[in-house]
């Protein structure tokens, strides 16, 4: 008789599994095409019933954070090569849904009226006062100019880390003033997309011509917000989205009214 009123308890624990999670904790670059992803699951996830948050981060963050579980996903990180060392020390703590992109173009830009036309002619060139302006040191594509810097020989320049805001502020007003000016580069961005700005030939084919954003969760996510999971790893987006998105930018919506003008159209 004594067993009977536990075998009544473990019944009753067994019948009230955790409340599935209702709010998804979203971590973002802050660079544009990891925005217009972000606030695209956002929308997406709203419309399944979730409230959503997107935090911005930078790429060493959003790897160690969502190894840790302190955020739920991110759909805002480059692989194969720009991962480098995050892939190993993270990787095997988190669930990878997947390219959410087709492939990046990454490189080297300057604006449309610059005298040189390929990375090749910059050695000893002195344009651009010797400068490269980077982003956030973090991120993957860092190194990688670096790697790039020293297959042509260009040990007279210099790359310089920073804010992306600083990144959009620097390529605006060479834009707008046709100053000199040398800026790490991938497509799609706006300001690539301005058309006034325009990638160096590669041909020794030194970027990575193979990276993609992939859509990374934290591990136990397929247990908490089962729906959630279904939901983030059916996105995807093609080359037609990212520019509604950015157009819409340039209308003057935000990236949350872009999205969800988004999430209508599509």
């Amino acid at each position: 008789m004594k067993k009977l009123p536990l075998l009544l308890l473990s019944l009753l624990l067994a019948g009230c599994g955790e409340e599935e999670q209702k709010h998804i904790h979203l971590l973002s670059g802050d660079w544009d095409l990891a925005l217009a992803s972000s606030h695209m699951a956002k929308a997406a996830l709203e419309q399944a019933g979730y409230s959503v948050s997107v935090e911005l981060a930078n790429p060493g963050q959003i790897w160690s954070r969502l190894a840790a579980g302190e955020a739920d996903a991110s759909l805002s990180l480059w692989m194969p090569e720009s991962g480098g060392a995050y892939v190993e020390r993270f990787f095997d703590r988190l669930h990878d849904l997947g390219p959410n992109y087709p492939t990046l173009r990454l490189g080297i830009a300057v604006p449309e009226g610059a005298p040189v036309h390929s990375l090749e002619q910059l050695a000893g060139s002195g344009y651009g006062a010797g400068q490269i302006v980077g982003i956030d040191a973090s991120h993957g594509i860092m190194p990688m100019t670096e790697q790039v810097l020293a297959l042509y020989g260009l040990d007279d320049y210099r790359l310089l880390s920073g804010s992306v805001e600083a990144y959009r502020q620097r390529g605006q007003a060479a834009i707008d003033t046709g100053q000199e000016l040398l800026l790490i580069a991938w497509q799609p961005d706006r300001l690539l997309m301005s058309g006034k700005l325009r990638l160096l030939a590669d041909p020794k084919a030194a970027f990575a011509t193979g990276e993609r954003p992939h859509t990374l969760v934290r591990r136990g996510l397929e247990d908490s917000a089962p729906r959630a999971m279904e939901v983030l790893a059916s996105l995807g987006w093609q080359q037609q989205d990212v520019v509604f998105m950015f157009e819409r930018l340039n209308q003057g919506h935000d990236f949350s009214q872009a999205a969800n003008l988004w999430l209508k159209q599509y």
